[in-house]
């Protein structure tokens, strides 16, 4: 995984706003257009992501976490950065830093962890718009494991086949967070959340990598890391 931090020139509310898409935007910029493309799902036509980002803003302090399937692409985000820094579209940061943190989990073909994270799943209300659906809602469960199977399905080429069981432990009831993106006039809400996951290191690796829901690679969700049992 790839952290960078940086500072922004202001705290102006608009910059803030239009984030995440700028933070895509510098991501796909360096990385070979195939990843910006995506890759198609034979049965459903979904398109997944090799790759994932999320950020916090704090003041004028920012930070992105990178991650991707393929380590290679993890390479080239660090390098554009150390050697230009974090330049987001004609915005340009100060006193970017690169590390690289390990954020896999390692062994067994079997894991149990515990996962947190904010991830997305939505419906189409009756009137047209989506509804989002919170994590305790026995529907966002079936859609997280559904997506992340057909995303192992697309990314890894073939159907996974051991065993998985994803349960929620924990949800913040008051407080969600709010993404908007492009000309959404609605925003993407989403509720963090930390699930038990059993299953091979595989599947759990690929969840880290490349997210789980919608909007990975987009308003920066989907994102997940390993949570410490408290």
């Amino acid at each position: 995984m790839v952290v960078i931090g940086s500072k922004l020139p202001t705290t102006n509310l608009k910059i803030s706003k239009i984030l995440p898409e700028l933070i895509q935007g510098f991501i796909y910029h360096h990385l070979p257009a195939s990843q910006h493309v995506g890759y198609k799902h034979e049965k459903t036509g979904k398109i997944f992501k090799k790759t994932n980002f999320d950020y916090r803003l704090k003041g004028a302090d920012l930070r992105v976490r990178f991650t991707a399937f393929e380590p290679k692409f993890e390479e080239l985000i660090a390098m554009a950065v150390l050697k230009n820094g974090l330049n987001l579209g004609e915005i340009h940061l100060t006193g970017s830093t690169v590390s690289l943190q390990r954020h896999r989990v390692d062994g067994a073909d079997l894991a149990t962890v515990l996962l947190k994270g904010n991830v997305v799943c939505a419906l189409k209300g009756l009137l047209g718009h989506k509804v989002y659906l919170e994590p305790q809602d026995s529907r966002h469960l079936e859609m997280m494991k559904k997506n992340a199977l057909e995303r192992f399905e697309t990314l890894c080429g073939r159907e996974y086949e051991g065993e998985f069981e994803l349960n929620l432990k924990w949800q913040n009831l008051e407080s969600p967070l709010y993404f908007y993106y492009g000309n959404n006039k609605m925003p993407v809400r989403a509720w963090p959340a930390v699930w038990e996951v059993r299953a091979s290191s595989e599947m759990i690796n690929l969840m880290l990598d490349t997210g789980v829901g919608s909007g990975c690679m987009s308003f920066g969700v989907g994102f997940l890391e390993v949570a410490k049992d408290d």
